[in-house]
């Protein structure tokens, strides 16, 4: 019997390309190990060993509520990366966004669903655009997007005129405790804001939505060989059109949430998001060249940038360390995948000249 197949006969898939998430899960699991031996032997070293306090339930749930908004933004960019795009104006566009919302609710006196629905609509159209001139030319994503992260900076500061616009708690409704003034163990209130729990509806109605629809499918088709998608009869053109508008429409929700957890409108407040957007959505497995990757994988990835950020802040070491620990975790995230698809061609190749042997 062949070596690769097993006894049933079909072909032996390895652990790594059963489960496409595998490398990621590895690191992640391997940093949370670290950053619990440290708190240990550093509790040992003091004399007052202890539970450590990263993975306490308060802790965890904090690193929810620090990646929500980033997830939210992650999940958007998946769809974009899958198809074959990309995005770096999801950055600034949150700052106009935000600005916007408060500036209709603050000093236009909108009602706050009025301001909400006329923010998503204006993340959208702007979105709509920039995809409209991605998938009508054959105009690099990066560029447009870059100019489009220019020009939405331009706006949002001829907005505010410079200056912060405050808000009086009019969004605080989206940070409403569900746990209800639930404690740990250790006397803490624990705290699972409505803004954590759309992350997760939104994480998984966009996996279902990739992995089980028609159109799901269209979009892995479309990034991985959009010529022979269009061969195929699928409405290339529209597809990538779709996608960056449904990235508007995630990316005009995070920035929503994200005002309503700072309640202030600023420039600054979506500065360098599109860093952390794709640094997630990298890790998580996405190919930069599109067809490839899956919305749990960004899950993870951005919850991964959330545990270094708040390991960090816990082993109160210097914050410009969390750039190193990203750009590293980032470098061995796509060497890892490099070496995982250069395995699995290997063993593709080897398995069809031993079959070419055999016959």
């Amino acid at each position: 019997m062949n070596r690769y197949l097993n006894p049933k006969g079909s072909r032996k898939v390895s652990l790594f390309r059963r489960h496409e998430n595998m490398p990621i899960i590895i690191m992640f699991v391997g940093f949370v190990a670290a950053i619990i031996i440290m708190q240990l032997i550093a509790g040992a070293s003091s004399g007052t060993i202890g539970y450590p306090s990263f993975i306490s339930p308060v802790n965890l749930f904090n690193i929810m509520m620090q990646i929500a908004c980033v997830g939210i933004m992650a999940v958007g960019m998946t769809m974009v990366m899958i198809s074959g795009g990309i995005d770096l104006s999801v950055g600034f566009l949150v700052s106009l966004i935000a600005i916007f919302t408060a500036t209709a609710i603050t000093k236009w006196g909108m009602s706050v669903p009025v301001a909400i629905t006329l923010a998503l609509f204006l993340s959208i159209g702007l979105e709509a655009i920039l995809g409209f001139i991605i998938s009508r030319s054959s105009a690099e994503p990066f560029i447009i997007t870059l100019g489009g992260m220019i020009a939405f900076q331009g706006i949002a500061l001829l907005l505010c005129k410079s200056h912060e616009v405050t808000m009086q708690g009019q969004l605080d409704f989206f940070k409403t405790n569900l746990l209800n003034d639930v404690k740990s163990s250790e006397g803490l209130i624990m705290s699972i804001p409505i803004y954590v729990v759309i992350f997760i509806a939104v994480t998984v109605i966009i996996w279902w939505l990739l992995k089980y629809t028609k159109y799901g499918r269209r979009i892995y088709a479309v990034g991985a060989n959009s010529n022979a998608a269009y061969l195929s009869g699928i409405d290339v053109k529209n597809i990538k059109l779709s996608t960056y508008m449904l990235n508007g429409l995630l990316v005009g929700g995070a920035a929503i949430l994200l005002l309503a957890r700072v309640n202030v409108g600023i420039i600054t407040l979506g500065q360098g998001l599109e860093i952390d957007t794709i640094a997630a959505v990298v890790i998580g497995g996405v190919a930069m060249s599109g067809g490839k990757g899956n919305i749990w994988g960004t899950f993870l990835g951005a919850v991964l940038l959330g545990t270094i950020a708040n390991a960090m802040n816990i082993l109160r070491l210097q914050s410009e360390w969390q750039f190193v620990a990203k750009g590293v975790i980032i470098i061995v995230a796509v060497y890892a995948g490099a070496i995982s698809a250069q395995l699995s061609a290997r063993n593709d190749l080897r398995r069809k000249h031993s079959l070419s042997e055999e016959s």
